[in-house]
């Protein structure tokens, strides 16, 4: 069945195309009688405007692009919640695409979004994509990394300070008595994760007697947290580490959720536990879980405004490295309340 077009949509409103146009477009224009019968027409025939043409011809789109990982982890629902709020007020809409972690499957993402055509793109990358968002933005595509600083002074960036809330996690630790650390989370490639275990690492240095060890993960979810944990009880009986510092929250409470089900440890008196976001979901449990509280709002909405510095549609910020400090949050996994 052949495509209907505008000019089809005029023939059988008894209009010009022009006038089609202007009931798309600026329907001000237009009587209630003369609007009346495109409406019908357009029902009767099942036209759907092409957006992207006109975007196209009109040289704006009011699209931008959000590549993403972990979608399941509410902290980037949190994020994208904050990017769409305010793309909105800046009359823009956002598409979410989802990475999976996956180095190829980003790479594709960034280069659908350019290929379609979008304003901008955010990016939360887990591979080095410096370079390819340095040619699409020569080509027209101007983009913004999230989740670390960029390579280059060019690419605006919005980030936390992860080796600092890495630091503020094993110092907390340590601070209740506890010597065995063990730091659960990876791949270490990625920069967050690396960061926030190089933190730690500095903190475990400062105090004579401390160690720290890495349970490695392939991926920071609540079923790998509780794979971890019950990996954890069959190590020998006082040799297991006395602490647990979580690349994230969703690991943190899937390991604190087996330890107290499923054995006889006490948390925090055997093993403390602390994670890494400030999840909502993190307070919720029967043991609160204390952790490392990052920006959700206020991240996301810095990554649109220097997208929108970028496009030259309002001011530059300051800094085109936008870093925020983490912050620590005590709760009855690390500390039990008196």
């Amino acid at each position: 069945m052949p495509k209907v077009v505008i000019k089809d949509v005029a023939a059988e409103a008894r209009v010009s195309p022009t006038t089609v146009s202007n009931y798309l477009n600026v329907p001000s224009k237009l009587s209630p009688e003369v609007s009346e019968r495109i409406r019908n027409a357009i029902d009767k025939l099942g036209y759907v405007r092409n957006d992207a043409a006109r975007q196209l011809r009109a040289g704006k789109s009011k699209v931008i692009g959000y590549v993403v990982f972990e979608v399941g982890n509410t902290y980037f629902s949190d994020v994208a919640d904050a990017i769409e709020r305010r793309a909105a007020e800046a009359g823009l809409f956002v598409v979410l695409g989802n990475n999976s972690g996956d180095v190829a499957r980003e790479i594709s993402y960034l280069e659908l979004f350019e290929a379609q055509g979008v304003r901008g793109i955010i990016v939360a990358p887990v591979g080095k994509v410096d370079g390819l968002l340095e040619t699409m933005r020569k080509r027209g595509t101007p983009s913004v990394i999230t989740g670390r600083v960029a390579d280059h002074d060019s690419q605006p960036s919005v980030s936390v300070e992860d080796a600092e809330g890495g630091y503020l996690a094993a110092t907390h630790l340590l601070s209740t008595g506890k010597r065995h650390l063990a730091f659960l989370g990876g791949p270490f490639e990625l920069r967050q994760v690396s960061d926030r275990f190089l933190g730690a690492s500095r903190a475990v240095e400062e105090h004579d007697g401390a160690t720290l060890e890495i349970i490695p993960t392939s991926d920071r979810t609540i079923s790998i947290g509780q794979a971890a944990a019950l990996q954890y009880l069959q190590g020998e009986e006082g040799r297991r580490p006395d602490a647990i510092f979580a690349a994230n929250d969703l690991l943190g409470m899937g390991f604190v959720d087996v330890l107290k089900r499923q054995s006889d440890l006490r948390v925090p008196e055997d093993v403390a536990v602390i994670g890494f976001d400030d999840m909502d979901v993190s307070r919720a449990g029967p043991i609160p879980l204390s952790t490392i509280r990052t920006p959700h709002q206020d991240f996301g909405r810095i990554a649109v405004e220097l997208l929108l510095a970028e496009l030259g549609e309002i001011a530059p910020l300051e800094t085109n490295h936008v870093v925020f400090r983490p912050e620590l949050v005590i709760r009855d996994s690390s500390v039990r309340p008196a």
